[in-house]
């Protein structure tokens, strides 16, 4: 999935400016989708290119004109087509497992830090998104896919805290291999 069809997504619904779409990203939709401000105000010009949306500049007193962008006929066209088509997996890149796959060359003690973090990270989006969900409510059918993609994120959070908890407990019952434990800290310590 790209950028491009999540902004698209977030105009069907009502149009927006590129700021509003990022807040948006950045904070109902962080669980779906990771954007920074320059990645959507750099997609929104393309897709304006491309005449999959039009910008109404709205005068603003004292300050720059604001763009609020709809979706085109062109627009919707291409969301449903992407609608249709098949969803692989999430592709997979995590820097910490890639570190664990490693494990004998890491001190053990910063390994088992790094997952404590993890899963401390998890715990605390867990939190977030059960505040999320109080608020809102399966009843009402437009809040039925929000509701539904943050049940996902909150099991996906929930399933790694325990993996964290699993792999600190195997970590803590196992010796690792330390001959390399002390060229790692002088490396880290920059000696």
């Amino acid at each position: 999935m790209s950028l491009r069809y999540v902004l698209l997504a977030l105009l069907s619904e009502k149009p927006n400016n590129g700021y509003g779409l990022g807040r948006l990203l950045s904070t109902d939709l962080s669980h779906i989708w990771d954007a920074c401000l320059q990645q959507v105000y750099g997609e929104m010009v393309k897709l304006d290119t491309a005449g999959l949306v039009e910008a109404e500049s709205i005068e603003i007193p004292n300050r720059p004109a604001k763009k609020v962008y709809s979706l085109t006929p062109l627009g919707q066209i291409a969301l449903d087509a992407w609608l249709a088509e098949f969803s692989p997996p999430p592709s997979n890149k995590d820097d910490l497992l890639m570190k664990l796959y490693c494990l004998e060359r890491l001190p053990k003690d910063a390994i088992i830090k790094r997952l404590e973090e993890r899963r401390n990270g998890y715990h605390e989006e867990e939190a977030e998104l059960c505040h999320e969900l109080a608020k809102r409510t399966q009843a009402e059918p437009v809040q039925l896919g929000l509701v539904l993609t943050l049940e996902a994120a909150k099991a996906r959070a929930e399933g790694q805290a325990a993996w964290c908890d699993s792999a600190l407990a195997s970590l803590r019952k196992r010796e690792l291999p330390g001959e390399l434990e002390e060229p790692l800290q002088q490396v880290a310590a920059g000696t």
